[in-house]
């Protein structure tokens, strides 16, 4: 099967394919069992069925997603400085995120889905 994250990948310009690749290498060396593809041409990485992470380029910038859940709102604080809403963070190919960063964001959203994966216990 191909991997359609790559060929995602592929068509982009060089500066960019090569961003994304480093962001998408980081992901994967964070947590290798994430299971990754596109969901709406946009490539994703899938923890339990979930939808974890994203990336994708822009016109103008590229992104990371969190889609789902309150990571971004918890973490507010080390993401002030970047350009981002309750989804996205924006950056450039010239400007990567920082590794340090890319990991306490990958793994909060790892950790918020296992928490979630918990169904209480009926009394």
């Amino acid at each position: 099967m191909k991997n359609e994250v790559l060929e995602y990948l592929n068509k982009l310009p060089i500066h960019e394919k090569n961003a994304l690749e480093q962001l998408r290498e980081q992901i994967l060396k964070i947590m290798p069992t994430l299971d990754e593809r596109l969901s709406r041409g946009v490539p994703f990485f899938y923890y339990q069925g979930k939808r974890a992470v994203g990336f994708r380029s822009s016109k103008q910038h590229l992104s990371f997603f969190i889609m789902e859940g309150n990571v971004f709102k918890d973490l507010k604080d080390i993401i002030k400085n970047y350009d981002s809403s309750s989804t996205v963070i924006r950056f450039t190919a010239e400007n990567p995120l920082p590794q340090e960063l890319i990991e306490k964001l990958v793994v909060a959203r790892i950790r918020e889905i296992e928490s979630k994966g918990k169904t209480p216990r009926k009394v």
